[in-house]
């Protein structure tokens, strides 16, 4: 365990998954026995450029990044948020991997053995294998423990576990650089393109405008046929692609404590009281053990504590309660257990040696060493500690009250001495800490408060889960739904464009099943819902909307599409308009058309926006090509039509071999967050998770 607790120190590359999952291990004899169940739509998950994926392979990188989670960390137990960040970063992992080994497959692209080799044990050391078998006395790499640990490694499932992950990580990295730097050798720029880029930067113009705007027409002068709609969504019906959505409307039913268990709640905590009051009751654990909420071990001013109990606490003898009182519906005891002298706050500094560092403790122990014995700490703080906020400055944190710091550097801070150097392990790793000064000693006081909610009982919640069944019967079709909101004075609640792997909608609590049932293949656009438990409150859904994935019809975007060709025409009758004045001047022209004259100033072809016109590159482009002093044609740009004239260039000659290497740098970089972009957009994928999850 020793091993592997050194290589989880060391894990530090971005989370890709080895696709040996314990699940496909232990359901590997059922899934070559012949058994259909593995080959039936039902247990789909995806489908990626034609490849069926299974449940069951979808499961194994789950497992795999569970299994690596939980070694690395050191927690057995997986909390719900985590989960599900595993199992998106297990989707996406398995459709990286999916569909960019079909590229590699097609470009010859490999890894072999010898170049696994090189990266880990030759010439070539990878970079995370250096960092983690670097020699803390030497801070040189050691290849002697890369070859001592794989001569080990076997004799620890969980080692050979990170070992192979490691292996796996590395190939993968490879085949990924190979594959980008093979894109970027295909990238070229021409000498024409600069030139054009060059000619387009160099100009920084001064320029009067006037704009006649699309609002001053108004829409309803403007008739947009059917045929017109029709047209435009066949000409860009690319621009119309969507996703599976759904839309649904739902009742709910809240669970809320009735008199009863209020009344049951502060009768728990009147009959505690005896017990809790008694000198020889451990307070802090009888807390731990029996309340709402667990103890909270920190020393509090009169002034910090809640107002309910300042006058006691402030008149108290230490084991005293004050109680029962309620606060922010819960029933409460509150047990005074200490009164102490505590310094008002701390002035300290540290050398944060971080957990992940194989050799953390090692490092630290001789820092504290090196402290200890006079050497200048500002200095080890610099040159060791990975705080770099504070590393800059010596270690030093300055001045802080208790309760700011992660408790073990906290109590360290406050239970030490001026002047004491000591040594302490948070969830950050390994604290040597420098305690420079105290403040003046204040009064404090140490509470456990014995907590109880008034929370509903499970009758209350059998008699709210009858109300919801009897609504779901009368209410059974979605006319009769849309009428009982009328007449039983309910709220209508909404859940609009829900995409399948959607966590959310609206307030609800992990509604997830609501979801579920709304992508069901047999849930039809009317269908009422079961009822659904969802946190304090019953939930029941009417699908509204039922959208697959593919093209929008064409009536679900008309008033986009009638918006769009709206603006356009609009922008042909102001065109023409201004066309006919044949003003002579900006004047002019601003004055028949009913504008006024604005200004911009030091406006280059980069520029994102106009001063007074927002958003518009095509009236940048226009001024920044624009010849001074002449009136330019009418431009259309997205608020409405505008007419320029320049009235200052300045020219700032750009290098055209510079714009030539810049244009190309750009290009290559975006190589790098592109690629597996455009690639994974171009992809045809399926997503089925909903089904499972």
């Amino acid at each position: 365990m020793a091993t592997l607790e050194r290589i989880r120190n060391k894990a530090g590359l971005v989370v890709i998954v080895i696709g040996v999952g314990l699940v496909a291990f232990l359901l590997g004899d059922l899934m070559h026995s012949g058994n259909s169940i593995f080959r039936g739509k039902s247990m789909e998950v995806a489908d990626i450029n034609g490849n069926t994926i299974s449940i069951t392979e979808y499961e194994g990188y789950i497992t795999e990044l569970e299994s690596y989670y939980k070694l690395n960390s050191g927690n057995s137990a997986i909390d719900e948020n985590t989960t599900l960040q595993i199992r998106d970063q297990a989707w996406n992992q398995m459709v990286q991997e999916k569909i960019m080994t079909e590229k590699y497959e097609e470009l010859g692209i490999t890894v072999t053995a010898e170049e696994i080799y090189d990266l880990t044990v030759g010439e070539n050391i990878h970079p995370q294998i250096r960092q983690m078998f670097t020699n803390p006395e030497t801070g040189q790499f050691d290849k002697d423990q890369v070859i001592g640990f794989l001569q080990r490694k076997n004799q620890d499932p969980q080692a050979n576990f990170y070992w192979l992950f490691l292996e796996k990580q590395i190939k993968n990295e490879r085949l990924a650089t190979k594959y980008r730097e093979l894109l970027k050798k295909g990238a070229y720029v021409t000498t024409a393109q600069a030139k054009s880029e060059a000619e387009a930067k160099k100009n920084k113009v001064t320029f009067d405008f006037v704009l006649k705007s699309y609002s001053s027409i108004s829409d309803s002068t403007i008739k947009i046929s059917d045929s017109d709609v029709k047209s435009y969504y066949s000409s860009n019906k690319e621009n119309y692609k969507q996703e599976a959505s759904r839309d649904i409307e739902y009742v709910s039913f809240k669970i809320v404590p009735t008199v009863e268990d209020n009344n049951m709640a502060k009768e728990w905590i009147t009959q505690a009281k005896k017990v809790f009051s008694d000198p020889s009751t451990d307070a802090i654990q009888y807390v731990n053990m029996n309340s709402d909420n667990d103890y909270v071990d920190r020393n509090f001013k009169i002034n910090q504590l809640n107002s309910n109990i300042r006058d006691f606490v402030s008149t108290a003898q230490v084991n005293e309660v004050y109680g029962p009182y309620f606060e922010n519906e819960t029933y409460k005891l509150t047990r005074l257990v200490a009164i102490k002298q505590v310094a008002d706050s701390v002035k300290a500094r540290h050398i944060l040696i971080a957990k992940n560092n194989p050799n953390g403790k090692a490092i630290a122990d001789s820092l504290l060493k090196l402290a200890k014995s006079g050497s200048d700490f500002a200095t080890l703080a610099r040159e060791n500690s990975t705080d770099n906020g504070s590393a800059v400055n010596g270690g030093d944190l300055g001045w802080f009250k208790e309760g700011m710091m992660v408790k073990p550097f906290n109590d360290a801070c406050f239970g030490g001495s001026k002047g004491e150097v000591v040594m302490v392990e948070s969830q950050f790793g390994f604290h040597i800490i420098n305690i420079q000064d105290k403040g003046n000693p204040v009064t404090m006081y140490n509470i456990a408060t014995l907590e109880r909610k008034v929370a509903f009982s499970s009758k209350t919640n059998q008699m709210v889960y009858a109300q919801a069944a009897k609504y779901a019967a009368i209410n059974n079709t979605y006319d009769k739904f849309n009428k009982s909101i009328t007449t039983d004075n309910l709220t209508k609640l909404f859940g609009r464009n829900i995409k399948a792997n959607d966590r959310n909608i609206g307030s609800l609590t992990s509604p997830r099943e609501v979801i579920r049932w709304a992508f069901n293949s047999d849930t039809e656009k009317g269908s009422m819902s079961p009822i659904f438990e969802l946190g304090d409150e019953y939930v029941i859904a009417f699908l509204t909307k039922k959208q697959d994935k593919g093209y929008a019809d064409v009536n679900e975007v008309k008033e986009q599409i009638s918006y769009k060709l709206r603006e356009e025409k609009k922008a042909e009758l102001i065109t023409a308009e201004i066309n006919s004045k044949k003003a002579s001047s900006l004047e002019a022209l601003a004055s028949v058309i009913g504008s006024s004259i604005q200004n911009a100033t030091g406006i280059d072809f980069s520029a994102y926006q106009v001063p007074g016109a927002g958003v518009e590159p095509a009236l940048v482009g226009a001024a920044t090509s624009a010849k001074a002093g002449v009136l330019s044609a009418p431009i259309v740009g997205l608020n409405g039509v505008y007419v320029v004239k320049v009235i200052n260039i300045e020219t700032t000659p750009v290098d055209v071999a510079t714009e030539k290497m810049q244009l190309y740098q750009n290009a290559a970089a975006k190589v790098n967050y592109k690629a597996l972009e455009v690639i994974t957009k171009k992809a045809d994928i399926t997503d089925e998770r909903v089904k499972f999850y």
